[in-house]
This record gives structure tokens, C-alpha cells and sequence, in this order.
């Protein structure tokens, strides 16, 4: 599936703890950001569905 780019805003403490994350996973920011969105949406019964990438 192919990355879409977006533009957000994040509170820098927040930023620095996704660093430390990205460092002890050996990830990039953006796999911490997307496995976090993934996990959450898995605890509220939500899945990723393809045709939602619009």
C-alpha cells in the first residue's frame, strides 16, 4: 500500500517520547506513529480497511 504524506502538529514532549520509542524499537518515527494508531484502534474494535485511504 502506498504512504500518503500528511502535515500535523504535536506537543514536543509527546515528539521526544516517540523518538525514544523509534530508538529501543529500531523504527522510524512513523512506524511508532502508525503502530500506536493501530494498537489503539484495535482496543476501541476498529480495524484498517483498504478502501479507507481516501
Amino acid at each position: 500500500m502506498p504512504k500518503k504524506s500528511f502535515t500535523t502538529r504535536i506537543d514536543p514532549a509527546i515528539l521526544t517520547l516517540a523518538q525514544k520509542l523509534a530508538v529501543v524499537d529500531r523504527r522510524s518515527i512513523t512506524a511508532v506513529i502508525e503502530v500506536a494508531i493501530l494498537e489503539y484502534a484495535e482496543r476501541r474494535g476498529l480495524k484498517p480497511h483498504k478502501d479507507d485511504d481516501q
